[in-house]
């Protein structure tokens, strides 16, 4: 099963469309057989052919049957089918005017005309064909009439589309990526360093195989050849459509129809989404999300957020607003809850898929055919407003959305660049992966990270310990995750121009923290880091990286409340040490003024700690000036390391 053409709206419009047709002309004549056309067994085959989306055979086998009778109106219905469907919308305009010819009283042709003059981007002429359309003498459907009426509108939007183009240059990924067969709906870990996708090969004349391949970066701009992933994520069924967490420690992909080791189905419904955990280097057994991500219906194509806590995906379940919707879940007390469906500004009657949530959980990217567009498949993007719900979605604009099906768009951490699938000419066969520079207006909010390693600061044993992010502005907590227990590792996400305090904390340990100024900081270069955890042992000295002091103030700053309150919590958990409170200057100014203003600084936070009900015989506050420096005065990074606040362990009993 290609995941990529899931149930295409216009195509099975059409296939809904000529069976309507065959069925009326069968209860015209209820007693006389229609005759069998000789040029039938070539129909039928190249629908058969076209049903499992070899197209290249299904035309050869429908231009074999035409070459025997031009005539036949059937041939070219099912021609101009194809021919839509294998994007040759150029030639579909041809077989419908030939339709026209043939049955120049059949108003339903005027509708595959316009239909055709659509995706081949001919507006004005697709609009004239769908307005003939509805002078038909025949009482049509309402809702068919409420359909066209829409599509009528929806050629002034396109051709204002083609009209202002937005900038788009895309370039091939080359061989490392694209093969003659066919690549698409990619994802990538947010150091950009590995790079996933799709490959659908052709294994024989009756069987297809889906697997995922995985790329290393090289360099900025070349790649590894890909190698497919190891069993057991791909197998010899299919698999497809992969999104990885920010950390490459968890994938949640699309299998469909599996059986379990006694054949019986083991999914909830045709397509079920999976998820795989990498350990010791080696991939997991994937595990079915279940039930209620997974439901009798077709799930696909999901997006994790960065931190894994959040999964978007496409589904077909009872209760949505039309063909396949967009569904969102958050993980919440060891599971997956109930999906919240994103709602008639993102959701239509028609299909809403392949969703793609940047690392900033702010910015959506998906493919819809119900929302006004150019094609059977156009790329939109929604952001999220102060309600934290989507807004209402935006084109993303031509020529990156054609007259075709765009689908499976993913965007690097920076907004930089775009990648995205599509079967332009000139690609190296069937679909391939383009990257491009995505233009300003499309861009998400641009975002950094903090990767670290949590380790015992004396054995260098690895520690799995609780990382809480903090917003400064808001004292809130945005990230609470676990380092990872067997390596000490984690990666956290920091959104640009915000100012962030990093703690690190482990039952039987001090804890560490961290200060990452993005405000000042507007390079977005990655963190990475080294988080020694000390035991509480006399003399052990920690700095109070979050504590601020305005110049030549001796006045805690709002955004040190955060700091000093795990701080609070710290002499809660060790209810006997005692500790000393340092307070540090560089040697700017006078060295007298120095030593007063650090030690008022240290008495600050005293006070603060004493207000919070740590009791004052615990508590010692010194003033160092600029006595003990740890870096060299000369440089402004100097300066500023020595400016600081720190506490020191004097007892623990």
């Amino acid at each position: 099963m290609l995941l990529v053409y899931q149930h295409p709206y216009m195509k099975r419009l059409l296939f809904l469309l000529f069976i309507i047709v065959q069925y009326n002309c069968a209860v015209a004549q209820p007693k006389q057989k229609p005759p069998v056309n000789p040029t039938d067994k070539y129909v039928e085959e190249a629908y058969l052919e076209y049903r499992e989306q070899n197209y290249e055979k299904a035309l050869t086998l429908v231009n074999k049957a035409i070459s025997k009778d031009s005539t036949y109106v059937k041939s070219w219905e099912y021609k101009s089918e194809f021919e839509n469907a294998a994007g040759n919308f150029a030639t579909a305009v041809k077989c419908c005017l030939k339709l026209l010819t043939l049955e120049p009283d059949n108003y339903f042709n005027y509708y595959r005309l316009a239909n055709a003059y659509r995706n081949n981007m001919q507006y004005d002429l697709a609009k004239e064909n769908y307005q003939k359309y509805l002078t038909s003498p025949k009482k049509l459907d309402p809702r068919r009439i409420a359909d066209v009426n829409k599509e009528i509108a929806n050629m002034d939007i396109c051709n204002n589309l083609v009209k202002n183009p937005v900038p788009y240059k895309p370039q091939n990924m080359g061989i490392s990526i694209n093969t003659k067969e066919s690549e698409y709906f990619p994802g990538m870990t947010l150091d950009n360093k590995n790079f996933y996708f799709t490959r659908r090969k052709q294994m024989n004349a009756d069987r297809v195989q889906e697997d995922f391949y995985v790329s290393t970066a090289l360099t900025d701009s070349t790649w590894s050849p890909a190698m497919p992933m190891p069993y057991p994520v791909n197998t010899n069924e299919n698999e497809g459509t992969i999104s990885i967490t920010a950390d490459g420690k968890f994938i949640f992909y699309t299998a469909c129809d599996r059986v379990n080791d006694q054949g019986m189905p083991s999914g909830q419904g045709s397509c079920d989404l999976y998820f795989s955990t990498y350990n010791d280097g080696k991939w997991s057994k994937p595990i079915n999300l279940g039930i209620p991500i997974n439901s009798n219906a077709w799930e696909s194509q999901p997006s994790i957020s960065s931190d894994g806590l959040t999964i978007y995906f496409s589904s077909r379940r009872a209760g949505g607003f039309g063909g396949a919707d967009i569904y969102v879940s958050k993980f919440k007390d060891g599971r997956f809850d109930v999906p919240m469906n994103l709602g008639p500004l993102v959701n239509t009657p028609g299909d809403e898929q392949a969703p793609f949530i940047h690392s900033d959980d702010n910015t959506l990217y998906f493919s819809s055919n119900g929302l006004l567009g150019l094609g059977n498949m156009d790329i939109f993007m929604a952001k999220k407003g102060p309600d934290g719900k989507f807004q209402k979605p935006v084109n993303i604009g031509y020529p990156i959305n054609t007259g075709g099906e765009e689908l499976g768009l993913i965007v690097d951490r920076k907004g930089q660049y775009g990648y995205i699938t599509t079967d332009k000419p000139g690609g190296m066969g069937g679909w391939d992966i383009y990257k491009f520079p995505l233009y300003p207006a499309m861009k998400p909010d641009p975002i950094s990270y903090v990767k670290g390693k949590v380790f015992d600061a004396k054995t260098l044993a690895k520690i799995g310990a609780k990382i809480e992010l903090t917003d400064l502005a808001t004292g809130k907590v945005v990230t609470s995750i676990n380092s990872d227990k067997i390596t000490g590792e984690f990666l956290v996400i920091l959104n640009a121009n915000k100012n962030y305090m990093l703690n690190v904390d482990q039952t039987d340990y001090l804890f560490y923290s961290d200060n990452f100024s993005l405000k000042e900081n507007k390079s977005l270069e990655p963190f990475i880091i080294d988080v020694p955890l000390k035991k509480p042992e006399v003399n052990v000295e920690m700095k109070l990286a979050n504590v601020f002091f305005d110049v030549d103030k001796f006045e805690l700053k709002e955004e040190s409340k955060a700091e000093l309150d795990k701080l609070v919590l710290l002499m809660k958990k060790f209810p006997f040490m005692k500790i000393e409170i340092g307070g540090h200057t560089d040697n700017t100014g006078d060295k007298t003024k120095n030593m007063t203003l650090s030690l008022n600084r240290a008495k600050a936070v005293k006070e603060y700690l004493v207000k919070a009900g740590i009791e004052m015989t615990r508590l010692n506050a010194m003033g160092y000036g600029d006595t003990k420096p740890i870096a060299d005065n000369k440089t402004a990074e100097g300066k500023a390391q020595n400016r600081r606040t720190v506490f020191k362990v004097i007892s623990i009993q």
